[in-house]
């Protein structure tokens, strides 16, 4: 991998709900490291954006669905954070 391609590797991650009006943006960029997981990923959001931790719940979605933490991401991936629904 040339350096430029190390440079460039950073992922989107869509908002929705809560979290789209919390930040106040439809989606951010984030740097992508090797073999990132979904738990490091969620760390690095609420190193970026902390006031996420003490409003909402959130899950990750990768590719369209629910990510378990140990998720590895890829460049590729469609990220979503979605509020956590519980039921009843």
């Amino acid at each position: 991998m040339t350096n430029q391609e190390q440079l460039d590797r950073t992922i989107t991650v869509k908002l929705f709900a809560s979290s789209r009006e919390i930040i106040g943006k439809d989606k951010m960029s984030v740097k992508l490291s090797e073999k990132m997981t979904v738990r490091d990923l969620r760390k690095m959001i609420l190193a970026i954006q902390p006031q996420l931790l003490s409003k909402i719940q959130f899950v990750i979605a990768v590719n369209h669905k629910v990510a378990d933490e140990a998720t590895t991401l890829n460049q590729r991936d469609e990220v979503a954070i979605l509020p956590a629904v519980s039921g009843g």
